[in-house]
C-alpha cells in the first residue's frame, strides 16, 4: 500500500494517497493501540485441567502436571498488574492471559474468587495442593 500511495503522490494525486494512508495506516493504529497494553485471550477450567488461549498461543495442562497456581504481581505499561501464574511439575511456568487485575484497565472485581476456584479445582482433581 505504501508503494501505491507513493505513486499517487508522485502523480500529484494527494487525495488518493492520503485516503490510502488513512484507511490502512491510521485507522488500524487507532484501533490497535488501546488493546496493545491489555492481556487478551481466555482461560477455561474443566475436569482435565486448564486451557488457555492468548496472544502467545494455546496451552493445555492437566491438573496432575501443575505444581502451583499463584498470583504474580508486577508492573506493566499501564501501571501495576496482578496475573495468575502456573508452575508445572517439570519446572516451567506461564501466566494466564485472563483473569488479571490492574489499577488502570479492565479491573476484574472477581479476580481473587477466580483464583480460589482454580485452586479448589486443581486440588479436587489431584493437584499437589502446595502453593
Amino acid at each position: 500500500m505504501s508503494v501505491r500511495a507513493a505513486r499517487y503522490l508522485a502523480d500529484g494525486q494527494t487525495g488518493s494517497a492520503v485516503g490510502l494512508w488513512f484507511m490502512f495506516g491510521l485507522i488500524p493504529t487507532v484501533l490497535f493501540v488501546p488493546l496493545a497494553g491489555m492481556p487478551t485471550g481466555w482461560t477455561r477450567i474443566d475436569a482435565e485441567g486448564l486451557r488457555t488461549r492468548g496472544m502467545t498461543g494455546r496451552r493445555r495442562v492437566a491438573w496432575k502436571d501443575i505444581e502451583s497456581i499463584h498470583e504474580l504481581a508486577g508492573r506493566g505499561r499501564n501501571g501495576s498488574i496482578t496475573q495468575i501464574g502456573v508452575t508445572r511439575t517439570d519446572g516451567t511456568s506461564f501466566l494466564l492471559p485472563i483473569p488479571f487485575t490492574s489499577g488502570k484497565i479492565a479491573e476484574d472485581p472477581d479476580f481473587h474468587e477466580k483464583l480460589e476456584l482454580m485452586r479448589r479445582e486443581w486440588k479436587k482433581h489431584g493437584g499437589r495442593g502446595g502453593e
